[in-house]
């Protein structure tokens, strides 16, 4: 019995082994093997793209072409495809199905509708009604007043009847305005203008103010971005973080280039801040970056073929020693102040 239970344990052991194995391998794999990527690119009248990225001697594999505007993606793991985008799929033939079913029902509601609607229309109309004329009820306006009421005598019930007479009040309408005098309205007048010219002197003067605040702010701002450029633990965490970041490109860009490319963008001045931005490609590949400027017309033509490789341990390796740097860290906290400050 013991020696069944000691065999258990040893297989269960061997099978755990064996997983941690495998989930090391899988991890070495994916962060020594390389993804390597190939480029190709044609652009002249029109646009030609050619691209492939494979891991893992070509087990994952993946190609992008394309013909001026239309992409062609097409995914393969151990030379099985799992993925075309211009294969066709079923799921088109199913929404077909429902259009069509959509469609007949549309009609169908289209027809019951029109039934209805003729149903309505062949109903005679219905008799209008005799509308009785309302009794006249003498109304009060705004400016009317009762002042006295007229006895009348109904034939009928042999009653008086007391009704109220109308009458305009007309005391309101008999009150003329009085007309100011002219020595009133030049003094209304030089109000106005005097109320006028203190508005602008005094929106003037807050202006002036808001600006002088601005100024002095603005100062303010400039010199601590000044004085915390010009430190130099600061200037020293700068310098090692373009250091990382020229390192992770050139790990990242390609290895192999070569290119030719005419361009211009039809202004002197963007043509030639273009070329100050080719120029650091320039100094990672020499020769094999060929550029020629047209500072007079708007082109872009140009022939482009490149291949590298991506390592997962190299990047990770970089990132890590950039955020355990001290410099880096002093100089994320003397951010964080500076962003406060400001």
């Amino acid at each position: 019995m013991l020696q069944i239970m000691l065999m258990i344990l040893k297989i269960i052991g061997t099978i755990i082994l064996v997983l941690i194995g495998v989930l090391l391998l899988i991890l070495a794999a994916v962060l020594f093997v390389p993804v390597r990527y190939r480029l190709s690119v044609q652009w002249e009248e029109d646009f030609h793209l050619d691209s492939t990225v494979s891991w893992l001697l070509h087990i994952f594999h993946t190609r992008i072409s394309m013909e001026n505007t239309k992409p062609h993606i097409r995914i393969c793991i151990f030379g099985f495809v799992i993925y075309d985008n211009e294969k066709p799929g079923r799921h088109k033939l199913s929404t077909g199905g429902k259009k069509k079913k959509k469609v007949k029902t549309a009609a169908k509601t289209g027809k019951v509708k029109r039934s209805k609607t003729k149903a309505k229309s062949s109903e005679k109309p219905a008799r209008k009604e005799k509308h009785e004329k309302p009794d006249i009820v003498p109304s009060l306006k705004d400016r009317e007043t009762v002042h006295e009421y007229i006895e009348d005598r109904d034939a009928e019930s042999d009653h008086t009847i007391r009704k109220p007479k109308l009458c305009k009040d007309t005391t309101e309408d008999s009150e003329e305005p009085k007309r100011e005098t002219l020595w009133k309205r030049i003094l209304a007048k030089i109000r106005s203008i005097k109320s006028r010219i203190t508005d602008f002197f005094k929106g003037l003067l807050n202006r002036i103010l808001q600006l002088l605040r601005s100024f002095l702010e603005q100062k303010r701002k400039a010199g601590l971005i000044i004085e915390f450029i010009r430190d130099e633990i600061n200037r020293e965490g700068f310098q090692y973080t373009f250091f990382s970041i020229r390192k992770l490109l050139k790990h990242i860009l390609p290895t192999k280039l070569r290119a030719s490319i005419v361009y211009g963008t039809g202004d002197p001045c963007s043509t030639g801040q273009l070329l100050g931005a080719f120029g650091i490609l320039y100094s990672l590949y020499g020769d094999k970056l060929s550029v020629t400027p047209d500072f007079e017309n708007k082109r872009f033509v140009g022939d482009l073929d490149a291949k590298g490789r991506i390592r997962l341990i190299t990047i990770l390796i970089i990132v890590i020693k950039l955020i355990l740097d001290r410099r880096f860290k002093q100089l994320r906290s003397n951010l964080k102040t500076l962003k406060e400050a400001l």
